[in-house]
């Protein structure tokens, strides 16, 4: 790993008010998160201290590598009219600027909106953080010029590898660590922009994912698309992590329209451009398994979380097929419902990766499972629920074989084990039942009844709607999984 130099900060701020200074305070805590050594007043003054004395050492002090000023309307005029220890501060702040050869030592913040610069500053770039929806971009932009590393810097040599080659020897990093961190600070202090912060998280991630891209062909195709998958898995544990910090710390529905939003757009993944060079199978079923961890962990935790009216909008919404989806013949209808998220595809990995499994997906699912935010048989139980909730379209003409779920993961839960989901168990209480009955939009289990039924009437047909593994010996039960005998009269 490349050796990196701990930048050491001053900051010079006016005592304008306490919430203020507690901002200050929290933005200081922040740089310091993200490896940045912070010099500030209530950290290092103490009883008998001489303050004008140290905020002129720390302006002098050849150990500081950058200055921060954080501008709000008292801090300039003190700048302006060389009052108090801000003043004292300016005056060789402003010396600094122009007899010293790095210029950019020094940098505004604006921390109260519409706030001027002070007049020997003016003209310069600053920082914003006085806005809130643009606050994560803007603290990038604070950050990376602590460590003198900027989004857009000329290119030192020429003749560098492309990206891709370069991606399929070092770890895939994708830049949403700073968005991250900052929904989760905004979610579990439950300020006022924590919605907004989530939608930005969100937003840098599907922007990033790309960046996963197998854009060439190559001799181990296997060997690439698992170092895809690794390095996949901790973005994917960075969005398991917002999605139950929404759960546990916000009472805002609004939050999860974001995700429903991100939902739809992550299809725009799945795309094929006409009359362009053609895309890679196996990278269609990289994006395609993506999509599919992604929807998996969000129901599997609003399942945990007992998030149910935001699980119903989840998986009661239609979603928009974009233009030129992978899946033409799915083009019919301009909309499908949470199937979509179903990988319908997946050659490479059922032949190549896992070509001797009774459930190729689902132990791929299996493998990556880290148990973190969610356990693997939580997954099991959230998958076998929503193949539960297909089964309310299956005795609809309407095309059930577009609406279905087939649940690869939960194979792993009904080979080896006979008693009922968690969600039924706990249904055997009426209130929790009630709001079960909501998400499946049923009555009862009268339609599960009806299934079993056709089943039995249909002996060389069985598996009509009741997925079966003969291979593994293994049955979807549906009957003791929805723990019927003793809901059903409920």
């Amino acid at each position: 790993m490349q050796q990196i130099n701990v930048p050491k900060i001053f900051i010079s701020y006016s005592w304008s008010s306490p919430e203020h200074e507690e901002w200050v305070l929290e933005l200081a805590e922040n740089l310091i998160k993200d490896g940045i050594d912070i010099a500030l007043d209530k950290w290092e003054l103490r009883e008998g201290d001489d303050p004008i004395i140290f905020m002129e050492s720390m302006v002098n002090d050849p150990t500081i590598t950058k200055i921060i000023m954080i501008i709000d309307r008292k801090y300039t005029d003190r700048a302006n009219q060389r009052h108090g220890g801000v003043g004292t501060e300016s005056t060789i702040l402003s010396q600094e600027l122009y007899s010293k050869r790095d210029k950019n030592k020094i940098v505004a913040v604006i921390a109260e909106p519409n706030a001027p610069k002070p007049t020997f500053y003016a003209g310069r770039l600053h920082v914003d953080l006085s806005n809130t929806e643009r606050y994560a971009e803007e603290y990038e932009k604070l950050v990376r010029w602590a460590y003198d590393k900027y989004k857009y810097e000329k290119p030192k040599l020429l003749g560098s590898a492309p990206s891709f080659i370069v991606a399929e020897e070092e770890q895939i990093a994708l830049f949403t660590n700073t968005q991250y961190r900052m929904a989760i600070d905004a979610l579990e202090k439950g300020k006022s922009n924590a919605s907004s912060l989530v939608k930005q998280y969100l937003d840098k991630l599907l922007l990033e994912l790309p960046k996963f891209s197998i854009l060439e062909k190559d001799n181990d195709l296997n060997e690439l698309f698992k170092q895809k998958l690794e390095h996949f898995q901790p973005h994917l544990y960075e969005f398991q992590k917002v999605v139950d910090a929404v759960c546990t710390h916000s009472n805002d529905p609004k939050i999860f329209k974001h995700f429903r939003s991100f939902l739809e757009r992550l299809l725009s993944l799945l795309c094929t451009v006409p009359n362009e060079k053609g895309r890679l199978t196996i990278d269609l079923e990289l994006f395609s398994f993506f999509n599919y961890e992604f929807f998996l962990s969000l129901v599997t935790i609003l399942i945990k979380n007992e998030e149910f009216n935001e699980l119903k909008e989840i998986l009661d919404e239609l979603y928009m097929l974009p233009e030129n989806f992978y899946q033409r013949h799915l083009l019919e209808k301009k909309y499908m419902t949470f199937t979509v998220f179903l990988p319908r595809e997946y050659g490479f990995i059922e032949n190549i990766l896992k070509p001797k499994y009774y459930s190729p997906l689902g132990d791929l699912i299996k493998d990556y499972s880290d148990d973190q935010v969610i356990t693997f048989e939580e997954i099991c139980e959230a998958d076998a629920f929503l193949f539960i909730k297909s089964l309310t379209y299956a005795l609809q003409i309407d095309d059930y074989y577009r609406k279905r779920w087939w649940p690869h993961v939960s194979f792993y839960i009904v080979r080896d084990r006979y008693h009922a989901l968690k969600v039924f168990v706990k249904s055997e209480r009426p209130t929790y039942f009630d709001e079960i009955k909501k998400v499946l939009n049923v009555k009862d289990l009268q339609f599960i009844i009806d299934i079993l039924n056709i089943n039995r009437e249909n002996p060389y047909n069985q598996n009509l709607y009741l997925p079966k593994w003969p291979e593994a010996f293994a049955t979807f039960d549906l009957k003791t999984l929805c723990n019927l005998d003793k809901l059903h009269n409920s």
